[in-house]
């Protein structure tokens, strides 16, 4: 009889897992709750309701920026002729850049499109000789259009790098 009494009990104040308890408290808001995006820095000011979402914002688009500017340097340093010489001058390989297609090739690369060979340098050169002009030329060419790609890309670098500063990552 106790134990049918102390069931009954359970069942009628309530005890249960699946059924809500009738004397929940409501837990009190704090601050981790409210800053979820980054709203509150160190120190206790907060940037208003919105907290650091709106720099996070900020940098997407300054990010959609930098993106931008990287595809017109990219057009602009495809449109450039880099000559690379070798023979003292007597062999000239053009190359040209081609930026980085992502996501199928998502590495930039460099296009011999035009070789010039002096006449009278072609007349006189064994063909040994000729293959490793050729060779140097395409090299000098390619280490060419390298060092204009980097000097290009610099301002890029400088301006990912202020972002990356902001979230915490690499200094700038």
């Amino acid at each position: 009889m106790k134990f049918q009494t102390a069931i009954a009990l359970c069942f009628t104040s309530g005890v249960s897992a699946f059924a809500p308890s009738l004397n929940t408290r409501i837990a009190p808001t704090t601050s981790t709750s409210l800053d979820l995006f980054g709203g509150k820095k160190e120190g206790g000011d907060s940037k208003g309701p919105m907290g650091g979402m709106m720099d996070q914002l900020a940098m997407f688009k300054k990010a959609q920026e930098i993106a931008k500017k990287k595809q017109e340097l990219d057009k602009e340093i495809a449109a450039m002729d880099i000559i690379g010489k070798a023979a003292d001058g007597k062999i000239k390989v053009t190359v040209q850049y081609v930026p980085a297609q992502l996501p199928t090739n998502p590495s930039p690369g460099y296009d011999a499109v035009a070789i010039d060979i002096d006449e009278d340098y072609l007349k006189e050169v064994s063909s040994a000789d000729l293959s490793a002009a050729l060779v140097e030329a395409l090299r000098d060419g390619e280490t060419s259009a390298t060092k204009v790609v980097a000097e290009k890309y610099q301002t890029l670098d400088k301006e990912l790098g202020a972002i990356l500063g902001g979230m915490g990552g690499a200094p700038p």
